[in-house]
């Protein structure tokens, strides 16, 4: 499929930074799955099992921690580890944003997490989108076409199949626009922005624009955030970014005014959301995520190397299966073998 062209505009000068001309990104917001899961768990906690008027806000103004007393109100708890694969899909062209279609795209983030109450941990891998990977029926293929050739099934086999069959209990899917809409809707983010950013892409509604320095980010200005590229530090520095957002996401969620706005905030993540995760899932891991403290979470990416050029047709990202091993052990459980 012949590629979409895509404009970069030289930005305004300033006199105080320098703009680094860009790549486009693949989308950087599922690491905030975890905030996501939080805030829906959240929610529906207060709707069901503690009302607001019930709600202990003298234990709050007694010093006691906001974790301690919305734990204390939630009935359903992780039983079991979970291994849930995360997707961010890209925008589908002429697809409104409210169809089911618009979750077929490419899944141009990818991360497995496992939620282990028993070791309390949370080990989270992220995958390269272009992870090279075989697709019956389409041969070599990178790992972000899986979900556009056959949706959640064929995603859910392919990462299995690619990571020496992982399991895959759960799959969870956001749209582009989960992120925006969720940081409008807690009122913005404070963020310490540490360099120029300035990138336009037409093809998908992108405009990234931000000054250095400390400052509370819109919706669409915490997607040009995250989703930013620096041609020096590449995923790297996007993968720090992402960290970067997910704690101040964090820390906006902890704030108890944001407790009056969490029926909007339920609403907001249901319809950007895809997933065959359960309700009592959900809270169960909510409310595991809410307990870790951050030592008790690992964040790793699937080791390798880029291909070199002409080594094939397109560019991709190569792991042997001896880092792939390496990288799962004593993190996630494979599927076991049929005795």
């Amino acid at each position: 499929m012949p590629s979409t062209p895509v404009e970069v505009v030289t930005p305004p000068e300033h006199p105080l930074a320098h703009c680094p001309r860009a790549k486009p990104v693949s989308l950087g917001k599922i690491c905030l799955v975890i905030a996501v899961a939080t805030a829906t768990g959240i929610g529906v906690l207060l709707g069901r099992y503690a009302p607001l008027t019930a709600f202990d806000w003298w234990g709050l103004l007694r010093g006691r921690n906001l974790k301690e007393v919305l734990l204390e109100g939630l009935a359903t708890r992780l039983e079991r580890p979970y291994q849930v694969l995360v997707m961010g899909i890209d925008r589908v062209p002429q697809v409104p944003p409210d169809s089911p279609a618009s979750f077929d795209g490419r899944s141009d983030t990818l991360m497995l997490i496992r939620f282990d109450p028993i070791a309390k941990r949370l080990n989270l891998l992220s995958i390269p989108r272009d992870t090279s990977v075989y697709i019956e029926g389409y041969g070599r293929q990178k790992i972000n076409a899986a979900n556009v050739f056959g949706g959640v099934a064929m995603a859910k086999a392919v990462v299995s199949q690619t990571l020496n069959h992982v399991q895959v209990d759960r799959v969870v899917r956001l749209d582009t626009d989960s992120l925006v809409d969720l940081v409008d809707a807690l009122g913005g983010v404070e963020i310490q922005v540490p360099e120029r950013m300035f990138y336009r892409d037409r093809t998908q509604n992108l405009e990234i624009d931000l000054y250095p320095g400390l400052q509370v980010l819109n919706g669409k200005q915490a997607e040009g955030f995250v989703r930013y590229r620096d041609p020096l530090d590449a995923d790297l520095g996007r993968i720090k970014r992402q960290q970067i957002m997910l704690k101040a996401l964090q820390a906006k969620l902890a704030d108890p005014l944001v407790l009056t706005r969490l029926p909007e905030l339920i609403g907001v993540v249901q319809k950007h959301l895809h997933t065959d995760l359960s309700f009592d899932e959900m809270l169960a891991i909510a409310s595991f995520a809410l307990s870790l403290k951050p030592h008790q979470i690992t964040v790793t990416t699937l080791p390798g190397r880029p291909s070199a050029d002409g080594e094939f047709d397109t560019s991709y990202w190569l792991v042997s299966p001896e880092e792939i091993a390496e990288t799962i052990a004593g993190k996630f459980q494979t599927v076991p073998e049929n005795p």
